[in-house]
């Protein structure tokens, strides 16, 4: 092998190995500001843990995770149209994510959006049998209505 071709590919490997570092760098962000928002939200800091949230899903839009913790929050503050979308967005990143389901289907219900909440909910038990016996009593109050 040739010195000119050695040095060129050793710098190919350098420069992808490089590349490399720097993507699992920018991978981790989204898991330090979502442990941030953990504790700001434990703190009672909410404004300050949606902002957090916020951030990590700016900062890793594919990451199920950061828009868990930014629906769960909406969730717990009420604001239920708020984090239907995001739940959506959940949805649409892991279709086989009940906790997702489960939480747009009870902002749906909260939205009194009664045929997407039940909708919704069949999908969280489809994908997890054990969620039905959990959700019974709910269900059944449901399908009355």
């Amino acid at each position: 092998m040739s010195a000119t071709f050695q040095k060129t590919l050793m710098i190919a490997c350098a420069t992808l190995l490089s590349a490399f570092a720097l993507w699992s760098a920018q991978a981790t962000p989204s898991i330090d500001l979502i442990a941030q928002g953990d504790q700001q939200w434990g703190a009672g800091q909410l404004d300050l843990a949606q902002n957090t949230f916020e951030q990590a899903v700016r900062a890793e839009p594919k990451s199920v995770k950061a828009h868990m913790k930014l629906a769960g929050l909406q969730m717990s503050r009420q604001n239920f149209k708020a984090c239907i979308p995001i739940y959506q967005t959940a949805i649409g990143l892991d279709a086989n994510n009940d906790k997702a389901w489960l939480g747009v289907a009870f902002a749906y219900l909260h939205t009194e959006q009664d045929a997407l909440a039940g909708a919704a909910f069949d999908a969280a038990i489809r994908i997890n049998p054990g969620n039905r016996e959990k959700l019974a009593l709910m269900l059944e109050k449901l399908n009355t209505h």
